[in-house]
């Protein structure tokens, strides 16, 4: 899948694929790639605003908060096939 920093709804398409993993990853080109937060922010308020998007952003949101405290104590190991980190 390509994904076009520039378009929205690219970006809504790219980040449904994985979203626990993709969320990080647009804050991460928010910040790092000015020129890209107004299609990032707007991709955003396209997620928040649709009911069955914004389930999945809660709960990616949870899953990613709960990757990053793992990774965080050191105590994490990554032998699944799709490189997900596991406790």
């Amino acid at each position: 899948m390509m994904l076009n920093l520039g378009d929205p709804a690219s970006i809504v398409a790219w980040w449904k694929v994985l979203p626990e993993r993709h969320g990080p990853q647009l804050e991460a080109f928010e910040r790092l790639r000015p020129q890209f937060a107004q299609p990032i922010r707007t991709a955003w308020r396209i997620i928040k605003a649709d009911p069955k998007l914004q389930s999945m952003f809660e709960k990616s949101k949870t899953v990613a908060n709960e990757i990053m405290a793992t990774a965080s104590t050191g105590n994490y190991k990554d032998d699944s096939a799709d490189g997900l980190l596991a406790a």
